[in-house]
């Protein structure tokens, strides 16, 4: 009974907090566009004025009223007006005179540079930052800081679209791989937004957009953000909904928002290997930088799906591995170089025998560009060392004139899925595990009892430079997250 009030509550929280931002965005927005109507129409009125009472605007109305006379002065005397040589002669005495000529080209420049300014005023009008609800953000800076913004400007949702509340997001390796460039160039052309940090993350749903049958108001919801489409640390996050999915109910929102990135990489590398359920059972995995968020749900579903899991990680996280499912444990020595650890795993494959696969998780050293042949069996799969580790993109190490030809490319193709109805959203870009798909997987995953969230530590927006030094470090246990409180 407890806790269906506890959940009841939940709901007439969200309802209620819906309302406040639809009333406040509506107002806001009919104000905004009162105030940008009535300044439009006062610039119009001032630049008019202005050009009326120019003096080149002047000359011409005086030699149009002086034509004009001259017209209705030949009419009297029967003289036909329009007449095409007297039109003619009309226009060569015109251009014959230095002054008239000067004053239509001034007037064609001013068209093409008024008619040119106008355009770019318009483009960045229609690209400018929108108006909508304040709430909590973390912004990043160009010189790879992130600060605390608490009046940050969240738009409504659109068509295809929910407002979430966040209540947590996750900190990962991916955080610090996207402050230092990576994927900033695709991000360039999908948005303009300060928000780049926060992968994975839970939270409510306050507000659905049309279209979307499957959620609704008070939802409790986890989900997924890739690097070039901003990031999840924002107290009003909106998304695809396709991106977003519901979490299990006997998950907190803390550990929640734990599990989503890295279990998707988890389920990614699986399928890239193509381990599951049925092909698992006996095989020899080696999880190299176990003690990652990835690495700890990979040992949970090898584990459960009856794999011999050998877990390499520093010491202090042995016990939880072992805790986890992981049959061996190899020492990792921190800060140590490429070499001497691969090498500790070649002499512990000499000894107790090659694996099947390996899988390099973040915090890991680079595997080697050829595996070595005593760390991986004969029959191993030819792609049977992943590397999960984030890297740079192809569009980031693009020179200027590739990227133009892109650029160009990729919005021809977006234009094209919009004209046979496929719709403007990017979501083909996105790993499947990332979207609705990966996401129900995961909770049945959870609830089946196969895979469980490993939280480290929980840290405070504003401790978020703290809490991402500690996610890349070697004493980091599972996935940090930062909780708006």
């Amino acid at each position: 009974m407890d806790e269906f009030k506890l959940k009841a509550g939940e709901k007439i929280e969200a309802l209620h907090e819906a309302a406040i931002v639809a009333a406040n965005s509506s107002k806001n927005k009919f104000y905004n566009v009162f105030n940008h109507t009535a300044e439009a129409i006062r610039r119009i009125r001032e630049a008019f004025s202005d050009m009326w009472d120019h003096e080149l605007v002047t000359e011409g109305r005086a030699r149009a009223a002086a034509w004009a006379r001259e017209a209705a002065r030949r009419v009297k005397e029967g003289a036909p007006p329009l007449s095409p040589m007297i039109l003619y002669q009309e226009l060569v005495t015109l251009f014959k005179d230095h002054v008239w000529r000067r004053s239509m080209v001034i007037f064609i420049c001013g068209v093409a540079v008024g008619g040119s300014a106008g355009l770019v005023i318009g483009l960045r009008a229609s690209s400018s930052a929108p108006s909508g609800p304040h709430a909590r953000a973390l912004h990043t800076q160009s010189d790879q800081t992130v600060i605390l913004v608490e009046d940050a400007v969240s738009t409504g949702c659109g068509a295809g679209e929910v407002l979430v509340r966040v209540q947590a997001f996750s900190v990962a390796r991916a955080d610090r791989a996207a402050l230092r460039g990576r994927a900033a160039a695709l991000r360039a052309l999908l948005a303009a937004a300060h928000v780049t940090v926060g992968r994975g993350f839970a939270g409510v749903v306050l507000d659905v957009g049309q279209g979307v049958a499957d959620l609704e108001m008070g939802d409790e919801v986890w989900g997924c953000v890739s690097e070039w489409c901003g990031g999840a640390a924002n107290e009003l996050l909106v998304v695809r909904s396709s991106r977003v999915g519901k979490r299990p109910r006997h998950l907190a929102a803390d550990s929640a928002a734990a599990l989503p990135w890295v279990g998707a990489l988890a389920l990614s590398a699986l399928q890239r290997v193509q381990l599951r359920p049925d092909t698992c059972k006996g095989k020899r995995v080696c999880v190299v930088g176990a003690a990652s968020g990835e690495g700890c749900a990979l040992v949970q579903l090898l584990a459960a799906w009856g794999a011999r899991v050998t877990a390499a990680a520093p010491r202090a996280a042995h016990r939880v591995l072992r805790d986890l499912g992981a049959h061996e444990l190899v020492e990792l020595e921190s800060n140590s170089h490429t070499s001497p650890s691969w090498l500790t795993l070649e002499q512990v494959a000499s000894r107790r025998g090659p694996w099947d696969c390996a899988l390099c998780c973040a915090g890991a050293p680079p595997p080697p560009a050829p595996a070595p042949s005593a760390l991986l069996k004969a029959t191993a799969p030819r792609h049977a060392l992943i590397d999960l580790r984030p890297k740079p993109l192809l569009t980031d190490r693009l020179p200027t004139p590739l990227w133009v030809i892109f650029s160009a490319s990729f919005y021809a193709f977006r234009f094209l899925r919009w004209a046979t109805g496929c719709g403007t959203h990017t979501d083909w870009l996105e790993d499947k595990n990332q979207l609705r798909e990966g996401l129900d997987n995961l909770r049945l995953l959870v609830d089946s009892g196969q895979l469980a969230p490993v939280l480290d530590k929980i840290f405070l927006p504003q401790d978020f430079e703290s809490a991402l030094a500690h996610a890349c470090g070697d004493e980091a246990i599972g996935t940090s997250v930062v909780r708006f409180p």
